[in-house]
């Protein structure tokens, strides 16, 4: 059975510039940032933003069927992998909200390179607080070990979980996050994740190498 449906307030996550620039994939002879407007950017976006994030426990059962996440069943062997020992999962969503997504749209007008260093802060902006709200589960459970947090359109987890993502977490009416009909989220800021739950004495099969290459894949622009 399901637990009860969290929020989280998040506030505005502390700029990083390095991953700023990162995000942007701007050529290494631009990422020292001298001639870009970052600062102006920063201080655009200062006392504006608003991170929040809706989040619920699932229990996690094997079946024949597949893995049952306790809001929607999948076949994903990736996903499988990325939950081997775990008992149950957590489901969120995190958002920068729509003031982010307002000062993307004016970044853009503004010119490019604006609009692709503001497109740059969201993304570290949501992802900071994705960071954040996982550092707040593994306090709140100390006696489990959390897994990297996996996404729907990651590996062979299929994008169209979405669907049952949104109906689980009730993304709207708590934070403000809709599904489109094309399963893009909006606003576009905005993150989905499933994170497994494991005892801490329970067994580790899931390689480090699978978390690197995880990890080299999930830049959100």
């Amino acid at each position: 059975m399901a637990a009860a449906l969290h929020t989280a307030e998040l506030g505005e996550i502390a700029p990083d510039e390095t991953e700023i620039l990162r995000y942007a994939m701007l050529p290494r002879s631009a990422q020292d940032g001298a001639d870009l407007p970052l600062d102006a950017c920063l201080a655009e976006i200062r006392g504006r933003i608003r991170c929040r994030a809706v989040w619920r426990e699932f229990p996690l059962i094997r079946t024949e069927e597949g893995l049952d996440l306790g809001f929607a069943v999948t076949r994903s062997k990736d996903l499988g992998r990325r939950l081997s020992g775990c008992e149950a999962v957590l489901l969120f969503c995190c958002t920068a909200g729509t003031e982010m997504d307002r000062l993307i749209t004016r970044a853009t007008l503004r010119s490019p390179v604006h609009g692709l260093l503001m497109h740059a802060i969201g993304a570290q902006q949501v992802e900071g607080a994705c960071d954040a709200l996982c550092a707040q589960l593994a306090a709140l459970f100390p006696e489990y070990t959390l897994s990297p947090r996996y996404s729907p359109g990651y590996g062979d987890l299929p994008l169209a979980l979405q669907r049952d993502v949104f109906a689980a977490l009730d993304c709207e009416r708590l934070i403000g996050v809709t599904l489109t009909d094309s399963l893009l989220m909006r606003p576009s800021k905005s993150v989905t994740a499933i994170i497994g739950m494991k005892k801490n004495n329970a067994p580790d099969t899931v390689s480090k190498r699978s978390i690197l290459l995880y990890r080299r894949r999930s830049l959100c622009v």
